[in-house]
């Protein structure tokens, strides 16, 4: 266990601090030992001649028959040395993966199910239960003893948060193995508790918990998705050291000079707090190379973006280095955000030692994405970004186990709370699928860390099938919304027709088994156009040559601004990217990630903007209806659109894009009887389950609350 610093700096756990310690030993009763054998579940209805081929024994056929199990279960236990090994399912129809098991490995280009041993030499811990009050927590976990049957030592626990508050013993049981550990006194916000467990032959286990104190936080423990707000910072671009604003780069490809401390100011300064900002995604951390790149483009280019790793486990010197990012993380946790960081599985820069070193874990050169002898339809998985970004082979199994290795050791080395995943396609499902499962393994409780993916797609409600396949229990836990994203950008930035926007949503309430209420939901990011350009009309000029103009006219904003009250007011996670709140324009990528201006470049309407995205976000953090309900369609017209966010308090949205003053009535049914009121004016309506008619003025909004809602003050 590493914090900051040695583990030798952990302090023992002494029998003094002991509160119910149990003998051992009593009656000669041993500690329940780890279990290594591997099994193979088959489920019920399953082909009679179903059985087990597998690496083990060089896949030999006719395999291993299962045994008859409980309900119909049938089971294949087989025990094995530690490690990895692959598996297929045979039957009369040939073989295949086992669909009971979403881990995968490869048998050369062939991929195949996994089966994970571990080492039974040494003892295992297994965490029952992790509970959080605002000020403590508690752990309880079950010593699994190794092979030599040695009990865990009560004078050999080590328990202590990452602040140094050590936990105290509440039960020891060593001859159960259970041990119930407690720390007290905790300060707001996250709490990571590190545990290290010897036992009597010497033998020992590391274990993590973590979760989330106090009134800062707004939550006790795991976090739900749902409550969060989500502020994506491009760390290069966004401030100087101490706050300072940037000046722009000398060209759009160079580096500005954004750092982590410039992020840090806006979090002590009550910038994100202003916002309701809840959780940061940082841009990639990683060392990139310091000479300029040429792009596909025939433009040049830094790496200050941070997508080029050259060194895959240090911090970037020029954004601030390690200690920057840990008083970063350690700040945003103190005001109860979490911190997501963008890692970068996909490739590695070519001077990177784990290219140079170890070639073969590197697909063959020469097929660069998009070009016309590799086109993307075709290589997605193998093709390299560029000439100069080595694409991991992932049938590699050391090559696997590494990147494994990077994402465990950037959570626990700076206690981060999840990971945005770049570029989730162009690698195989199983990848993001063993970096999840060894991140839940790692972390208790398992949903304590959370998986935010790029799955980019086209528009279409087509699209969205792809960015199921990538999630799940077994996967990610959100993927951003980049169908809604063009759907928004056609009704709202564009003026065309609400019904392209509910065609999305509808089809995402079908397919997604929480109606997408996991959904990340954007306007834009650092890798498309921006909102305001698209609204303007200027997005897709070339972004080195004619990048989008900043407008002077308000239309644009105040299309920004009906953007933004989607974003905030469907299920899903509201996701503002740096510079949304304000109204920075941009084209495509370089134009797209601008430095923020200074306040006093911005205009009225800006700073009008800005207002209202924080009145979102406190209004959505208030009301649970926003948060957690249901959505209900009321109106759906080409330029008019309504739709009901259920609960016991529930919200009403309704947007229009029409040039002029619009009279509509609002359906009868929409509204329980009663008083209600556009929190954004203060009008009130009354409503008596009768069609109720109103007016809206041109580009406008309203959020409608009873009036007896206590969340109307939070507007």
């Amino acid at each position: 266990m590493r914090w900051r610093a040695p583990i030798g700096a952990l302090a023992p756990i002494g029998a003094l601090a002991l509160v119910a310690l149990v003998p051992s030993g009593c009656g000669g009763v041993e500690p329940p030992r780890r279990d290594c054998f591997a099994r193979v579940w088959i489920a019920p209805g399953a082909p009679p001649d179903l059985r087990v081929i597998g690496s083990w024994n060089d896949w030999h056929v006719p395999g291993l028959f299962p045994i008859d199990h409980d309900d119909g279960w049938k089971l294949v236990r087989v025990a094995l040395p530690p490690g990895e090994h692959g598996y297929l399912m045979m039957d009369g129809e040939g073989t295949h993966l086992d669909q009971g098991n979403p881990l995968t490995t490869w048998r050369g280009e062939q991929e195949v199910s996994l089966l994970e041993v571990p080492d039974c030499s040494e003892p295992g811990l297994l965490i029952e239960r992790v509970d959080l009050t605002e000020s403590t927590i508690e752990v309880e976990a079950t010593f699994l003893s190794s092979h030599s049957g040695a009990a865990f030592d009560p004078s050999a626990v080590m328990a202590e948060t990452r602040d140094g508050i050590a936990a105290e013993i509440v039960e020891a049981i060593p001859e159960q193995g259970k041990l119930v550990l407690r720390a007290e006194g905790l300060p707001e916000g996250k709490a990571t508790l590190g545990l290290r467990i010897g036992d009597e032959a010497g033998g020992e286990v590391e274990a993590f918990a973590s979760g989330w104190t106090g009134a800062a936080t707004g939550a006790v423990g795991v976090r739900d998705p749902r409550d969060e707000i989500l502020y994506q910072v491009v760390v290069d671009r966004f401030r100087a050291d101490g706050g300072a604003p940037l000046s722009p780069p000398p060209t759009p490809g160079s580096r500005a000079g954004g750092t982590l401390d410039g992020v840090l100011s806006a979090l002590t300064d009550g910038t994100l707090e202003s916002l309701g900002v809840t959780t940061l995604w940082l841009s990639p951390a990683y060392v990139n190379p310091d000479e300029p790149q040429i792009g596909l483009d025939g433009n040049m280019y830094e790496g200050y973006h941070g997508y080029w790793p050259v060194e895959s486990r240090t911090v970037e010197p020029r954004i601030g280095g390690d200690a920057a990012l840990d008083g970063l993380v350690t700040a945003a946790h103190d005001r109860g955000v979490a911190v997501l960081l963008d890692i970068v599985p996909n490739h590695v820069f070519e001077s990177n030692p784990r290219f140079t070193d170890h070639p073969d874990w590197f697909g063959e050169p020469g097929c660069v994405c998009g070009t016309a002898s590799c086109p993307w339809s075709e290589h997605i998985q193998t093709c390299w970004f560029t000439p100069y970004l080595p694409d991991v082979r992932w049938q590699n199994p050391d090559a696997m186990a590494i990147t494994l290795d990077d994402a465990a050791w950037w959570t626990r080395r700076f206690d981060l709370d999840g990971f945005r995943i770049d570029a989730v396609p162009m690698m195989p499902r199983a990848t993001t699928r063993r970096i999840a499962d060894r991140l839940r393994r790692d972390t208790h409780p398992a949903d304590a860390t959370f998986l935010l993916g790029e799955v980019f797609t086209g528009p279409g409600s087509g699209a969205l099938n792809i960015l199921r396949y990538h999630m799940g229990s077994a996967g990610l836990n959100s993927v951003f919304d980049f169908p809604l994203m063009w759907s928004l950008h056609e009704a709202i930035a564009r003026g065309k027709s609400f019904s392209t926007v509910e065609t999305i949503l509808e089809a995402e309430e079908t397919i997604f088994d929480d109606g997408g209420a996991s959904l990340a939901r954007i306007l834009d990011n650092h890798d498309t156009v921006r909102f305001l350009s698209v609204a303007v009309g200027d997005a897709h000029g070339d972004p080195w040559d004619e990048p989008a103009v900043q407008p002077t006219d308000d239309e644009p904003y105040v299309r920004l601004m009906l953007g933004q009250v989607v974003v905030f007011t469907l299920p899903g996670i509201p996701v503002v990217y740096q510079g949304d709140e304000i109204g920075v324009a941009g084209g495509g990528d370089p134009d797209n990630r601008r430095v923020l201006p200074a306040d006093d470049e911005l205009l009225p309407i800006q700073l009008e903007l800005r207002d209202t995205v924080a009145r979102l976000a406190r209004l959505r953090r208030c009301s649970d209806a926003l948060r957690r309900g249901s959505r209900e369609p009321l109106l759906v017209a080409p330029t008019r659109y309504v739709y009901r966010r259920d609960g016991e308090r529930p919200a009403i949205v309704v947007l229009s894009t029409d040039d002029d003053d619009a009279d509509f009535t609002l359906p009868g049914l929409g509204l329980l009887p009663g008083t209600w009121v556009d929190v954004t004016t203060g009008e009130t309506f009354e409503a008596s389950g009768d069609p109720l008619p109103m007016t809206m003025a041109p580009l406008s909004f309203r959020i409608l609350l009873r009036q007896d809602d206590p969340c109307a003050a939070a507007w």
